[in-house]
C-alpha cells in the first residue's frame, strides 16, 4: 500500500512541476509567444557586415522588431548575389488604436507613401549597425523581389555609404596638386 502512496506522490509532483515549469516560461516570456509578428524581407544594396541577427529594427528611435534571418542568395544564371534580411516587427508597439499594421495591404500602403529602411550604426565601438525605418517620400521605392514568402520593405543607403559616394566624386587628385603647387611657390 505504501509503494502505491509512493507512486501516486511522485506523480503528483511531476505534474506539479511540469505545470509550473510552463506556467513559469509563459508568464516571464511575457505572452511573446503568442503575438503575431509581421515578417518582412529587405535588401541591402552595400555590405552588411556588423549586422547580425538579433539586431534591433527601430522606426524613428524606436525599437519594434529584430533580425531574425541574414543569408545569402545566389543566381546560378548570372552569378550574382543578394543578401536577403529578414526582420520580425512587433506590431504591438505601436499605441494608436486607429492605426492597425498586421497585413501587407498596410504594410504597401506605408511603402507608398515613404516608407524605406536603410543600416544605421548602433555602436560607434563595436562596429554593430541596427536598420532604421523611417518615411523617406522623396525616394524612389528600389524592389529586389525574390522567392521569399514575405513582403518587401525597399531599402536606401546608409549615411555612410551617401557619405562615401560624396567623397569619391570629389577631385582629390587635383586638390592636393594645386595644395602641393601653392605651397611650393
Amino acid at each position: 500500500m505504501s509503494n502505491s502512496k509512493n507512486k501516486a506522490v511522485i506523480g503528483a509532483f511531476v505534474v506539479g512541476a511540469v505545470t509550473l515549469a510552463v506556467a513559469g516560461v509563459l508568464i516571464l516570456g511575457g505572452g511573446k509567444f503568442f503575438k503575431e509578428k509581421i515578417i518582412s524581407v529587405m535588401y541591402f544594396d552595400g555590405s552588411v557586415k556588423g549586422l547580425k541577427a538579433g539586431a534591433p529594427v527601430v522606426f524613428q528611435g524606436v525599437e519594434i522588431g529584430r533580425v531574425k534571418e541574414i543569408a545569402i542568395r545566389a543566381n546560378t544564371e548570372d552569378w550574382t548575389f543578394t543578401v536577403p534580411v529578414i526582420v520580425e516587427i512587433d506590431p504591438g508597439t505601436y499605441r494608436d488604436p486607429r492605426l492597425v499594421i498586421d497585413s501587407e495591404k498596410a504594410m504597401s500602403l506605408l511603402i507608398e507613401r515613404g516608407l524605406r529602411a536603410k543600416l544605421g550604426i548602433q555602436s560607434m565601438v563595436t562596429g554593430l549597425l541596427q536598420i532604421e525605418l523611417d518615411f523617406m517620400p522623396d525616394t524612389t521605392p528600389k524592389f529586389v523581389g525574390g522567392e521569399t514568402p514575405y513582403p518587401e520593405i525597399p531599402t536606401t543607403a546608409s549615411d555612410m555609404e551617401k557619405l562615401a559616394e560624396g567623397i569619391k566624386d570629389l577631385p582629390l587628385k587635383e586638390t592636393l596638386e594645386n595644395l602641393n603647387a601653392t605651397l611650393t611657390s
